[in-house]
């Protein structure tokens, strides 16, 4: 009689499957934060920058030290440093010259920081202030109605100065 009556105990998911399924496709970390920020309008599990943190702190500019924007507050105006952030926002105003300058709004995986970029920095690096783009500012600690904010001196696309793997991050 036990020969009639036959109990399957043991499956698994995969032995339910169909033998001809399409296999799951693996995304890399930046396109998970791509697709996380496309679905959910914020980046969940980490920061984009912290997919580049490691090879960032690596490499050491001359002169320069690299902070993240927790860091700003302590450090005395005019030092001169190298701070990566995503552009959250640029706002522009004319100056009483009528000369365009910006004020942008940067994150990093440690908070907002603001930026000043004066009328000759922002026509030499207007094309690169998009919105969500990686950034690596380089410039001094300027300290203005006791808010710290960073006087940029030259800014570069953070993917092409990692790509082109310039030593010394270089500005």
């Amino acid at each position: 009689m036990s020969n009639l009556i036959k109990v399957k105990t043991k499956t698994s998911i995969i032995d339910s499957l169909p033998k001809n399924s399409i296999p799951a496709h693996h995304f890399s970390p930046a396109e998970l934060l791509k697709i996380e920020k496309e679905i959910m309008g914020i980046y969940a599990h980490a920061h984009p920058l912290s997919l580049y943190r490691e090879e960032l702190t690596s490499q050491k500019g001359r002169g320069q030290i690299l902070i993240q924007s927790h860091h700003i507050e302590q450090l005395r105006a005019g030092l001169p440093i190298l701070i990566a952030g995503l552009l959250i926002q640029v706002r522009r105003q004319f100056t009483r010259h009528q000369q365009v300058m910006a004020f942008l709004l940067l994150e990093d995986e440690t908070g907002l920081f603001e930026a000043i970029a004066f009328p000759e920095v922002f026509r030499n690096y207007f094309s690169l202030l998009v919105k969500e783009a990686l950034l690596l500012i380089k410039g001094k600690v300027g300290d203005k109605n006791g808010k710290e904010k960073i006087i940029i001196q030259e800014i570069k696309n953070l993917h092409s100065c990692l790509q082109v793997n310039i030593p010394g991050i270089n500005l």
